[in-house]
């Protein structure tokens, strides 16, 4: 795939894509998150998930964009409710789709 979207211009940068998002909102599911957490976890992502700055920078979450989140989920756990082991799968379930 990343040289298919060099050659049609698009962004070799891997990403997660909508679909490989819901994936990881399934699997935190069934890992036990509660659908308020899921919401929580869909929020703070969308932005990166549906931004299209252009053509060649397609929607989905890139790796940069992953460890950002992250961090700012660390610092500010009071706003989102999840607690340190939490933002490790969620991390680790991004990550593993990239």
């Amino acid at each position: 795939m990343g040289l298919y979207n060099i050659l049609v211009g698009g962004s070799s940068k891997p990403r997660v894509t909508e679909l490989k998002f819901k994936e990881v909102l399934r699997e935190l599911k069934r890992g036990g998150f509660s659908d308020s957490k899921i919401h929580k976890v869909e929020a703070i992502f969308s932005g990166d998930m549906y931004e299209q700055v252009s053509e060649s920078h397609p929607k989905g979450i890139e790796k940069g964009e992953i460890e950002v989140r992250i961090k700012w989920m660390y610092v500010n756990k009071s706003k989102h409710g999840l607690n340190d082991e939490e933002i490790a799968e969620v991390e680790a379930a991004l990550k593993k789709r990239l």
